[in-house]
This record gives C-alpha cells, sequence and structure tokens, in this order.
C-alpha cells in the first residue's frame, strides 16, 4: 500500500464512532479506534487504506491548532487592535474563526488571525490601505491589453531545507518543483543546482530530485529561467480568433471533464449550484462566467488547513464559502466540469519582486479560443478592491508573472515517493522524506524559499 493509495481512499467515509471522537478533540480514542479496526482479517481494502491515512492525518491535525483562545484573540489583536472579546465570539458564530476541540479545550488554527485580516471589512482595521488600483498589477494587465501579448523572461531562484528541529541524520529525498512545458511556458533553463534526476518538461508534476546522505541539515537549491508568454483574451465580449491563442497547449481529453478521486468530486450540492449559477445560460462562456462570478463575489479568500486534512475540496469552498487559491480554483473547475466545459488544474509560484510563493489557478476551455485561464483568488481581490477592469482580467487570462509546475491535480512525482507526502494533492513548495523513518516526515523548511532574480520584457 502505498501513500498515494492511502490518500486516494479519503474518499471512503470514516466510520462514524471514530469521526465523533475526532471532532469531539478525543484524538488518541479515535486512534485506538482505528487500530481495533484495523487488526479485523475481513476489513475491507478501501477501509483499511482510508483507516490507515487517517491514523496519520490525526497525528498532523493538532500540530496546525496551537493556540487557545486568549492566545488566539492575542494573535489577532496583534493584527486589528481594536478587536474586542465580544467581537471575537461573533466571528465564531459567522464561522470565519477556524478551529478545533482538543483534549476538552478550543484550539485555534495558526494562521485564522491571517486570513480575517485579508477580509476586506477589516483591511482598513488592520492598517492596510484599500486600493482599486494595484501598482504591480495593473501596467501588467494594461500591456497585455495594449499589446495583445505580454511575454517576461523569468529567473528564479529556489530552495528547501529540513527544519532543524527536526532533523535526524541519514539518507533524505527531495523534489523541488521546477517550470513545466505548459500552453504559456517555454525556453526552459536550468542554470545551477545538480540534482540527481530532473523530470521530463512535459511531466505532469515537474521537479528536481536529489537523494543524499545528510549528517546535518542541508539546503537545496536550484535556478532556472523560463519564458512566459499570455496573450490577451476577452471571450464575453469578443468573437473567438481564426485560431486557439495557444496552439501549444495539449488537446482536451476526458479527464478534462470527469471526476477524479477525492477532490474533483460531482456532489449532489455541486450539481445543484451549477444547475443554479447557469440556469438560463446556453453559451459556455456565460456558464463559465457565472461560475467565476460566485467563486470572485461569494468565496471569501481564507487560509485553511493542509489539504490533506479536508476530504472534499471543491464542495468544502462551496459549502464555506472560504478558501484559498487552491480551493477556489478547485470549485471552478469542478463546477465547469459539470457543466460540461472542460477544465484543468495549474500551479507552482506567483512571481513578485518583493514576494514569490505558492500559487494555484484553473484553465478552461472555449470553442474557437481553445484554452484559457482563470485565476478565482486574483479575481476575486480585484472585486473586493472594487476593480472591475482586475476582475474581469482574471476571467480568461493571467500576467506573466508565474512559474507553472503542476498540471495535474494529485500527480504523482517523479520518482514516486514511498510515504505520504507533506502536500499529496500539489508540489509547489518541494517535498522530503527521510529513507527509512517510521514516520512520514513533515518538517521542511519552506519559508521565504523562492526568489525572483530578474523578470526581463520580451
Amino acid at each position: 500500500m502505498t501513500g498515494m493509495d492511502q490518500v486516494r481512499a479519503l474518499s471512503v467515509p470514516l466510520p462514524e464512532d471514530i469521526l465523533k471522537h475526532k471532532w469531539a478533540g478525543e484524538l488518541e480514542a479515535a486512534a485506538e479506534a482505528i487500530d481495533a479496526r484495523l487488526e479485523r482479517a475481513d476489513l475491507p481494502q478501501p477501509m483499511r487504506e482510508r483507516l490507515t491515512c487517517e491514523k496519520e492525518r490525526l497525528r498532523r491535525l493538532p500540530l496546525q491548532y496551537p493556540w487557545n483562545r486568549a492566545e488566539a484573540l492575542q494573535k489577532l489583536q496583534e493584527l486589528i487592535p481594536d478587536v474586542t472579546d465580544e467581537e471575537f465570539a461573533g466571528m465564531e458564530r459567522q464561522g470565519i474563526v477556524d478551529f478545533i476541540y482538543y483534549h476538552g479545550e478550543k484550539r485555534y488554527f495558526i494562521r485564522f488571525h491571517k486570513s480575517i485580516a485579508k477580509r476586506h471589512e477589516y483591511l482598513a482595521r488592520a492598517g492596510q490601505r484599500v486600493s482599486p488600483v494595484s501598482a504591480f498589477l495593473a501596467p501588467l494587465i494594461a500591456e497585455a491589453k495594449e499589446k495583445g501579448v505580454i511575454a517576461r523572461r523569468i529567473t528564479l531562484e529556489t530552495s528547501i531545507a529540513p527544519e532543524e528541529d527536526a532533523f535526524e541524520p541519514g539518507v533524505y529525498r527531495v523534489w523541488l518543483p521546477v517550470p513545466a512545458l505548459t500552453a504559456q511556458q517555454s525556453e526552459i533553463e536550468i542554470l545551477s543546482g545538480v540534482p540527481s534526476h530532473v523530470s521530463p518538461e512535459t511531466a505532469e508534476a515537474r521537479s528536481a530530485y536529489w537523494e543524499k546522505q545528510l549528517d546535518k541539515p542541508e539546503r537545496f537549491t536550484i535556478t532556472y529561467r523560463y519564458l512566459n508568454t499570455i496573450h490577451y483574451a476577452d471571450p464575453l465580449h469578443r468573437e473567438a480568433p481564426s485560431a486557439p491563442l495557444y496552439p501549444n497547449a495539449l488537446p482536451v481529453c476526458e479527464d478534462d471533464l470527469a471526476e477524479d478521486g477525492t477532490y474533483i468530486r460531482f456532489t449532489p450540492y455541486l450539481r445543484r449550484l451549477a444547475a443554479e449559477l447557469s440556469a438560463g445560460l446556453e453559451r459556455p462562456v456565460d456558464k463559465a462566467w457565472a461560475f467565476y462570478g460566485f467563486v470572485t463575489k461569494k468565496v471569501n479568500y481564507a487560509f485553511v488547513r493542509n489539504y490533506f486534512q479536508i476530504d472534499d475540496h471543491g464542495e468544502y469552498c462551496a459549502v464555506n464559502q472560504l478558501g484559498d487559491c487552491g480551493l477556489q480554483a478547485l470549485l471552478f473547475i469542478s463546477l465547469c466540469r459539470i457543466a460540461g466545459i472542460p477544465a484543468r488544474w495549474q500551479s507552482g509560484l506567483a512571481v513578485e519582486p518583493e514576494y514569490t510563493g505558492s500559487h494555484d489557478w484553473a484553465q478552461f476551455y472555449l470553442d474557437g479560443w481553445g484554452w484559457l485561464f482563470c485565476d478565482p483568488s486574483f479575481g476575486g481581490s480585484a472585486f473586493r478592491a472594487g476593480s472591475e477592469e482586475r476582475h474581469a482580467y482574471y476571467f480568461g487570462n493571467l500576467e506573466p508573472m508565474r512559474m507553472a509546475a503542476n498540471r495535474v491535480y494529485m500527480a504523482e512525482l517523479d520518482p514516486p515517493m514511498k510515504g505520504l507526502r507533506i502536500d499529496p494533492f500539489d508540489n509547489q513548495s518541494g517535498e522530503m522524506e527521510r529513507v527509512g523513518a517510521d514516520r512520514p516526515f513533515v518538517g521542511r523548511d519552506v519559508d521565504d524559499t523562492a526568489r525572483m532574480i530578474s523578470a526581463e520584457e520580451v
């Protein structure tokens, strides 16, 4: 049984007694109930895989919820000083404060306060200036519209290292994402770094791989250059071009319309939501625009616990009406596929001079136009800032300040990872494991580990 086999089994429901123990904060009792079932010889294999995976989820879960209520309120007041205890309680009732019960006490998500500080109604109170104009994005969007095409040759340095507190000597296997050949990305060069192996440019999840004996923590670093080219599209208001904008994009296939395992599931709620949002609409572009409108206007951006801890990613985003860039992209993809519109995943990095970090977005297919892009989280940010132009731009387009490493969600690494990954669904920040370890390794240092060296106009 591989780690990916276990993750694929997350679509199997948990037995009710285990679920009750888990959400009551009785994680040890939940683990004991799992062990009792795993001892049964007649346990079906899908349930065995699900329960084995759940034990690891139980181990990791409290690590993401470190604060009691007093500590949580203090963390929030560090960002929004005038928040009161009563207001904090109201936020809990509204469902915008993420917590679990653990040993009879509420414990709060490690980044909940940063999610609240990003909500439009709290930005000014958090000391952030709210403006419809983005000094970084506005010139890029203007250039794309004026020229019809915008390109940048980008050079990045990225790295990963084991955290010192989690390190033990041994043989380490490391996967660090690198640019893949995509519809918009080409002319890829590895400039420095000596990995043991680099995936083919066409890999579903491309990475540089190292396998090395470490006696002390060591950082694995790679530098690369690539060309990112975006063709401006306005599918809502313009006729389709005579040829697709991205002729090198992979053709539509059955997977672009399909459910897939634990993360793109056409649940009854999502089917009804897609039908409601697209009611009376005939053109696929209008349906896709309606789905984009729901995700960007009704879903609030929020940092969420690791995707490994969430069972139905798209539905979670729709039901709770909150999610980060990946959950928003998955919800858009799911709604499109339900409506018969081919849709795909892309992820990697969003690149800026001051900060480069993990990011996810989507692609969708329209006859005549071919494959286009959609970034719901950037679009939602634009909507809440009051920029209709920027909101509309991210339906059909990206700017070129991206690095795309992954084009299939939950793609296998190259070479395959033996144990459970830190993020089994996506590889944006890198993965690491120690050969022979009793438990999956989760102690990687990925903070501020990507740096833009240059972005040359082409």
